[in-house]
């Protein structure tokens, strides 16, 4: 696992240094030493990591190299650095951080378990209803179907029977003229224009129908047509 975070530095602690003299132009009282304090952040300040130090003269208005800095500059410098507090604030993202990603994950969970509970209440609600509509169907219903095709070569022809009526434990449909060869293309499928239907009457097993929800045609002792869902008054409901 990769952690990326920064490195940044505070504001300066600039302290004059009147009593040397500057090793580039030689003048006093114009050397300014500016202690930094290094620190890891990511997010907010996470620990505190080194200092180091800058030597600037007002008076040629130089930064002073660090090659060029004299004894007495470089002892000035170890001191201040020495003098100058780490402060302890620069500790506080190694303890908040954590509780931070705990909280942040637990929210990421909570929302996931909520989604997850909310879908399979859908589901059970789907399930429900759909074998609702299936016991009971109502003029219009549309039911969604795979019909399997031999020839050429075996494959599925995915469109539409319409609920037509039903007579004992005989549910009668009729097909939609129209097909198409790839799964989910239904709504591609044009229902309400005249005469989209075949109207010869298809007599299904209601029984097998509400106990499977698959289509057995009266007298085949092999299903052929697989049922995908029904449409009702602009609603879909999908079989699982």
């Amino acid at each position: 696992m990769f952690f990326i975070y920064q490195i940044r530095t505070l504001t300066p602690k600039v302290t004059p240094c009147t009593d040397l003299n500057c090793p580039l132009c030689g003048s006093r009282a114009g050397v300014e030493l500016a202690i930094f304090q290094k620190y890891a952040w990511f997010i907010m300040p996470m620990w505190p990591e080194g200092k180091f130090g800058i030597a600037y003269c007002g008076n040629c208005q130089q930064k002073i190299p660090n090659v060029k800095w004299t004894d007495e500059l470089e002892e000035r410098y170890y001191q201040l650095k020495k003098e100058t507090k780490t402060p302890l604030n620069l500790w506080r993202g190694l303890f908040i951080n954590p509780l931070l990603l705990a909280a942040f994950i637990g929210i990421i969970a909570g929302t996931v378990y909520m989604l997850a509970q909310r879908n399979k209440r859908n589901q059970i609600e789907n399930k429900a209803l759909l074998s609702e509509y299936i016991v009971a169907p109502k003029a219009g219903d549309l039911y969604r179907v795979a019909v399997l095709v031999n020839e050429p070569s075996p494959s599925y022809n995915y469109t539409y029977f319409r609920y037509m009526n039903t007579s004992g434990d005989t549910l009668f449909v009729e097909k939609l003229k129209k097909g198409l060869p790839t799964y989910g293309s239904w709504d591609q499928l044009n229902t309400s224009e005249a005469n989209a239907f075949e109207g010869k009457k298809i007599p299904l097993n209601h029984s097998v129908f509400k106990k499977n929800q698959d289509f057995l045609i009266m007298g085949e002792e092999t299903i052929h047509i697989f049922f995908k869902g029904i449409e009702r008054a602009g609603h879909t409901l999908i079989k699982n």
